[in-house]
């Protein structure tokens, strides 16, 4: 069996998004579009067509990369996933596939391959033959994260009541602190309002968001469906925000779930959580992604934060191991 690969063109931007829509695992990460929205941030892009008699099987986002003089294949630098996009070959050409990857790689001159997979969860039918086809040629799984995902059920009215219990509880509670607070939630794009909540919660950790205010224009311009964004406000005044991105048709991500600390009180990460649940319902997601939960000020940024996860267990949340692949070539 003869897998053919090529390197994506402009040209192929039509036929590499039509894939993306159709595929198994595709998500929103994986459009050319996203991939190149970067403001101030140019990469080497290095993208890959595969193809199996003239008809299309793969594609593989990617860059290169330059780092301590190793030329790395990098799938993708500028989003959260890359790896393979694909419709579920099957164990044929799944080895064929990878076969001629690694030597593509090494007829160019890479030194090195890493790519993170969208989760399992984010597929439309389960299937791991490629990630075995991946370890029985040696790629390495030493880059692990803990994330967490919700199943969006059938009676949300009765998933958040679980909530209400795990966190010692009661709806009453939560009614009570919304209205004597005058707590008000809005979907819209206020953006500007959302910003520097964002940008000080992520101070606090000693990091900085991943998207700058224009970046986040600039992709909800291009993906106007993939993007809402939910405010929350005490008397008027923005005390939190979330920002979900909409994956794919089965999975939404919460992106940033951010709060204003001097309202801390008020419990916005936890009743922006309720909202988002709910608008995940009545959009059709099965899947609420709450993403990782590491601890990036750690000595080991793959720590993980038991804080954190407890925080998104109440919600329901199970782990979902988001894994990376490395192969040394």
């Amino acid at each position: 069996m003869t897998i053919s690969i090529r390197k994506y063109q402009q040209s192929d931007k039509n036929i590499w998004d039509s894939f993306v829509d159709k595929a198994n695992n595709g998500v929103l990460f994986h459009y050319r579009d996203f991939l190149s929205y970067h403001i101030g941030r140019e990469f080497n892009d290095h993208s890959l067509i595969f193809t199996k008699n003239n008809k299309l099987v793969a594609i593989f986002p990617a860059a290169e990369v330059e780092r301590d003089g190793k030329k790395i294949l990098y799938s993708h630098p500028g989003t959260s996933y890359g790896g393979f996009v694909t419709n579920t070959p099957g164990f044929g050409t799944c080895s064929a596939m990878i076969e001629s990857f690694d030597i593509y790689c090494k007829n160019n001159g890479f030194n090195e391959i890493f790519f993170i997979p969208p989760p399992l969860s984010y597929s439309k039918i389960i299937d791991e033959t490629l990630d075995y086809v991946l370890l029985r040629n040696e790629y390495k799984n030493n880059e692990i994260y803990i994330s967490s995902v919700i199943n969006i059920e059938d009676d949300v009215d009765a998933q958040l009541q679980q909530t209400y219990k795990n966190k010692k509880r009661s709806k009453s509670f939560y009614k009570r602190l919304i209205l004597d607070n005058n707590v008000t939630f809005e979907w819209a794009k206020n953006y500007a309002e959302f910003y520097p909540i964002l940008v000080d919660n992520k101070k606090r950790l000693g990091a900085k968001p991943t998207h700058t205010l224009d970046e986040l224009y600039l992709l909800d311009k291009q993906f106007p469906n993939h993007f809402h964004l939910l405010m929350m406000y005490s008397n008027k005044k923005p005390v939190g925000g979330t920002l979900n991105f909409v994956a794919n048709s089965n999975t939404a991500i919460v992106f940033y779930n951010m709060i204003d600390y001097n309202f801390k009180s008020l419990q916005p990460a936890t009743l922006q959580m309720f909202e988002t649940i709910k608008w995940a319902k009545r959009n059709g997601f099965y899947n609420l992604d709450f993403g990782v939960s590491q601890l990036p000020s750690a000595d080991d940024p793959l720590t993980p934060s038991p804080n954190l996860i407890r925080f998104k267990e109440e919600f329901g949340a199970q782990a979902v191991i988001r894994k990376s692949f490395r192969k040394l070539l």
